[in-house]
């Protein structure tokens, strides 16, 4: 039996969250040895209203982290980590605002494995 890469973070898929406040998406994960692909980190957002199309907005790849801005979210979306690949792929986003609203997946990479887990992120008005 060959165990590939596992998402590791079982807790909540859901958060609550009041505008202004932070929250971290919890992503975590471990590699095994027939993981030998290189690794590549992806997180999406799923807007709630299906107006909008699935957005990547933070992702790591080829040993760089790259924060693919959209201006509503720059500057407060990160990994919690700076070395996601210690095997903790967390989401941090700052100052929440109602546009932060929707579903968020982490999806991980590293061949053959890959791994998804959702969260829901909802955030209040004030």
């Amino acid at each position: 039996l060959t165990r590939s890469l596992t998402i590791t973070s079982c807790d909540q898929s859901m958060f609550e969250k009041a505008q202004g406040e932070k929250v971290t998406l919890p992503c975590t994960f471990e590699l095994s040895e027939e993981d030998e692909g290189p690794l590549d980190i992806e997180w999406v957002l799923i807007p709630a209203d299906n107006q909008d199309w699935e957005k990547v907005i933070i992702m790591y790849a080829v040993d760089r982290i790259y924060n693919i801005s959209y201006p509503a979210k720059s500057g407060r979306m990160r990994f919690t980590n700076p070395d996601p690949k210690s095997g903790d792929a967390s989401l941090d986003i700052l100052n929440l605002k109602a546009a932060d609203t929707g579903t968020y997946q982490c999806q991980v990479k590293k061949a053959p494995g890959i791994q998804k887990k959702k969260i829901q992120l909802t955030v209040l008005g004030k």
